[in-house]
């Protein structure tokens, strides 16, 4: 396993959203909870929706505090590189992601939960550092319209029903418009990293859009082993040209692995 590549939030931190979530009583009046992250060197703000509070502490220890997305140098990006978030949630990753970018990079983010885009798009207005693209939408293998479930657990929302039920309950069932990945890839053209976290539907969208993968040049996976096998993610991307396969399992999320792989030029 490779190690961390800059150091992440401190102790500090840790200390800072339990003295917020000790007086979130107070606070019931608005629907967030502001605190400034630090993160390779920065101090970010962000949000933290009350409504979701416990999934969104998680998620943000998940990506500024154990940093489970940037395990490997080929995941830190360029400054002027382009990136594709799909599967975007309360807008961390691309927060964080946005750090390493100048005004030149450009990220393109796809959140297909209407009721988490608001703070989303609020999250990414203050805090990231670098054109930033929100589109609507799921990634789906055919274009059109698809069930998305939505789980009470926000962070478990998928277009397949037996994954939000297998870690949280359904709140509610909507119609969201689909792109397919492979003609996100066409349309965008180069890419410097993809990250993915679909919820299930991560080895699907891989092998639909396999054609256009050489467009990409790194791929940061979130793989959730309920469904998904890593071998057969690894045989596939063998075929397709990538390599230096990294495969990351933290303490916090052992029913999910991050897969990293970068193309053999």
């Amino acid at each position: 396993m490779a190690s961390l590549i800059f150091p992440c939030i401190n102790q500090s931190l840790r200390l800072l959203v339990t003295r917020y979530v000790s007086i979130i009583p107070r606070l019931l009046k608005t629907p967030y909870v502001k605190i400034r992250v630090k993160f390779n060197g920065k101090k970010i703000p962000i949000l933290l929706p009350l409504d979701h509070l416990e999934s969104a502490i998680l998620n943000l220890k998940h990506v500024f505090i154990d940093c489970d997305y940037f395990q490997v140098d080929y995941a830190i990006p360029k400054s002027n590189s382009i990136i594709i978030d799909c599967g975007g949630f309360l807008g961390y990753y691309t927060i964080a992601i946005s750090q390493f970018l100048s005004e030149r990079g450009v990220i393109h983010v796809f959140e297909p939960n209407p009721f988490i885009l608001p703070i989303l798009t609020r999250n990414i207005e203050m805090g990231a550092n670098s054109k930033v693209y929100i589109y609507p939408r799921a990634l789906c293998t055919e274009r059109g319209q698809v069930k998305l479930y939505i789980g009470e657990n926000p962070a478990v929302t998928s277009i397949i029903r037996d994954h939000v039920e297998e870690f949280t309950s359904i709140k509610s069932i909507i119609n969201v418009k689909c792109i397919k990945l492979s003609t996100l890839l066409k349309h965008i053209g180069r890419i410097d990293i993809i990250k993915l976290d679909v919820e299930g539907v991560e080895l699907e969208l891989l092998r639909e859009a396999s054609s256009e993968l050489r467009r990409a040049e790194s791929l940061v996976i979130e793989v959730h082993r309920d469904l998904v096998d890593t071998v057969e993610i690894e045989k596939l991307l063998v075929n397709l040209g990538f390599g230096f396969f990294i495969i990351y399992t933290s303490n916090e999320m052992p029913y999910q692995v991050i897969f990293y792989a970068k193309k053999i030029n």
